[in-house]
């Protein structure tokens, strides 16, 4: 029994420090479910299909196919859940500062934790979603995004926690990169 304790815990262990080793060269989020079609564009490489346990860089973009989807744990334990014909860029991510995502198409639903990462001033959001509709600045919240890229419209779901929600002109100078 307690040789297999010892063996747990060193397994954690090591599970943990890879998990550290791939957030150091830029990797901020790693894909734990998927289903179908779900394709990934870094910066200086082509598209390529992912999977289950792949690493997904800062500056990335996701892409999920028709009746596909694909849950994304990122460094601070936040969870997102890229639905259907879907597509986000993770922008910035980094450890001490709010992280900024881009829907630019589909339905986005996300677990944002609290107080996980470095940053000073808890009050302040954490992470921001913007699509070329809206902005909208979270932490601590269980919410759903979903942009129409045709009409260009964006709704929130918010199941729990709170959301801050602002318009932007669609006109603007909006930029996924």
């Amino acid at each position: 029994m307690f040789r297999n304790i010892i063996h747990l815990v060193l397994i954690m262990t090591l599970t943990f420090s890879v998990d550290l080793l791939y957030a150091e060269k830029g990797k901020v989020a790693k894909i734990i479910i998927n289903r179908g079609t779900v394709k990934v564009k870094e910066k200086g490489r082509s598209v390529a299909s992912i999977g289950k346990g792949d690493w997904i860089a800062e500056g990335a973009t996701l892409a999920t196919g028709k009746k596909s989807f694909a849950k994304v744990l990122f460094v601070d334990k936040s969870q997102m859940n890229l639905g259907p014909n879907s597509q986000m860029l993770i922008k910035a991510f980094p450890i001490e500062k709010a992280g900024i995502i881009t829907l630019m198409r589909g339905q986005l639903r996300a677990k944002v934790t609290k107080d996980y990462m470095k940053i000073k001033d808890k009050s302040k959001s954490k992470l921001f979603i913007q699509t070329k509709t809206a902005a909208m600045g979270v932490r601590g919240t269980d919410f759903q995004v979903n942009y129409n890229s045709q009409n260009q419209s964006t709704s929130l779901v918010t199941y729990s926690g709170e959301v801050r929600m602002a318009q932007i002109d669609p006109s603007s100078n909006f930029s996924g990169d």
